[in-house]
């Protein structure tokens, strides 16, 4: 496996983990958890390889956005699945 597409796939396991943990700990059904943990870790993966994609547009290199990017799509994702009246137990 190559060592960017080795981070890029460990580096967004962590904040889907802790996404869907939080989800179900507060009082979203099992399946919300996941699906929101999955939509977590493809968003991710698909903005750092978007952010691959137009390096050479961004005033910095891609590569310092890899372990950055996926806490901040982890963040936004858990507040907009937060106060959703879906997925309530």
């Amino acid at each position: 496996m190559d060592g960017k597409i080795a981070i890029i796939l460990f580096s967004t396991l962590l904040p889907a983990f802790v996404v869907g943990y939080v989800l179900r700990t507060n009082g979203k059904t099992i399946n919300f958890a996941v699906v929101g943990a999955t939509l977590v870790y493809v968003v991710s993966v698909g903005m750092i390889f978007f952010s691959f994609y137009l390096a050479s547009m961004m005033n910095m290199r891609a590569d310092d956005l890899v372990l950055i990017l996926p806490f901040i799509v982890a963040a936004l994702f858990y507040f907009l699945l937060r106060g959703s009246k879906k997925g309530n137990e």
